[in-house]
């Protein structure tokens, strides 16, 4: 990254543990330690959400860095009910998994807000998202 801005946290959120940055006009979010429950999570995008839009920034690379698995089933439909796609509007979203056998668990998510119109994409590559997230078109 271009920036070398250090790591703030996010209180409040525990267990997870969400740090992040300015890297010129992106906010970067690491989100790290475990994912609680769907109610739980939804709240942590909400933050960044709100993160990004007391910062004026309308660029987000998340970064996932989690202890746990992903949120799929009916975890992961509670997850999207108590979140919203609307936390997603106005914004491009660029989320890395942790490993590559991990895409596949947020590509529905992905899906559901792509054909809702967002501007959200998941990526097993860091370099590929920065890229992505950075130029759009």
């Amino acid at each position: 990254m271009s920036g070398v801005a250090p790591m703030q946290a996010i209180a409040g959120l525990e267990p997870a543990d969400l740090r992040w940055r300015i890297d010129v006009d992106v906010l970067v979010v690491e989100f790290r330690g475990r994912r609680h429950t769907p109610a739980h999570m939804a709240g942590c995008w909400r933050a960044v959400q709100g993160l990004a839009a007391e910062r004026g920034l309308a660029k987000v690379l998340a970064i996932d860095l989690m202890d746990d698995d992903p949120l799929t089933g009916e975890q992961r439909s509670s997850f999207i009910r108590q979140l919203g796609m609307d936390v997603f509007a106005g914004r491009r979203w660029a989320y890395v998994a942790r490993s590559v056998d991990r895409v596949g668990a947020y590509e529905a998510t992905q899906l559901d807000a792509q054909e809702q119109g967002l501007d959200v994409r998941v990526f097993s590559s860091l370099a590929e998202a920065e890229l992505w997230v950075r130029f759009p078109g």
